[in-house]
């Protein structure tokens, strides 16, 4: 009977088996590397378009902003003001950023709107006020390429909805509405109303965060103004406006 067993071969075949394996297993890892390489560079290529990009679209608003005086530095401030309510909320840092770039960028759809209807001070048309109410989604639309701005773009579109659901572009309401859209609704008003306007002066600042508290919760969310009331110092700001009113009345009451 022919005996059947290892043979001085079958280990050669073996050994270059596994030679050929780890050579194809280095080729892949080598050309996965390089894959990932080029990947990065891609992407750091994108995020560096992305950046400029941005100060493009940030030099538009600040064009749009200046066919009416009383909007200048608008969008600047509510970036600003977003930041702070969002840190208030005690949201995630990235987040934090990203809402300052959107407030920065949230009005850039205004280009889309007439100059004579954003530079009209009276009371606007029906057919005026549709095309204001389109700058959101506008805005939405010229954002949308931008990565960075992925998660908060729903915010940008969203920034003139309202907690009754009166608001625009789809009548969201409650939490319907995105957390960023809340927050840029309260910064965007709180900056409007601090600001003058053809119609009236400006109001100080308790007096807009009274005027924000009493549209409470049917306009905005209560977390977002109490928020910004916090990184206002408005809780001393309102104790020391009692403490002089308590006292004028002290002094009145002497005579």
């Amino acid at each position: 009977m022919a005996f059947v067993g290892w043979h001085p071969s079958g280990l050669v075949l073996a050994a270059a088996g596994a030679a050929m394996a780890a050579v194809l297993v280095l080729q892949v890892r080598r050309a996965v590397r390089h894959l990932h390489g080029r990947a990065d560079l891609a992407r750091q290529g994108a995020a560096e378009a992305e950046k400029h990009y941005v100060e493009v679209l940030r030099r538009i608003v600040a064009v749009v902003e200046a066919r009416d005086k009383y909007c200048s530095g608008h969008s600047r401030n509510v970036g600003d003001l977003a930041e702070k309510i969002a840190r208030g909320l005690a949201l995630p840092e990235e987040t934090c950023g990203r809402l300052a770039l959107a407030g920065q960028l949230h009005d850039i759809g205004l280009l889309a709107v007439p100059a004579e209807v954003l530079s009209n001070h009276t009371r606007l048309g029906a057919a005026e006020f549709r095309s204001v109410q389109t700058h959101s989604q506008v805005s939405f639309d010229v954002l949308r390429p931008l990565e960075m701005l992925a998660d908060v773009l729903p915010a940008i579109r969203c920034h003139h909805e309202r907690l009754n659901g009166t608001g625009y572009p789809s009548g969201l309401a409650g939490e319907e509405i995105p957390l960023g859209g809340r927050i840029l609704a309260v910064a965007d008003a709180y900056d409007a109303m601090t600001h003058d306007r053809p119609h009236r002066q400006a109001l100080s600042s308790l007096v807009a965060l009274r005027e924000l508290r009493r549209c409470c919760p049917s306009g905005y969310d209560s977390r977002c103004v109490e928020a910004l009331a916090e990184v206002l110092h408005a809780p001393a700001m309102e104790k020391v406006q009692a403490t002089m009113a308590a006292a004028t009345e002290v002094v009145v009451g002497t005579r």
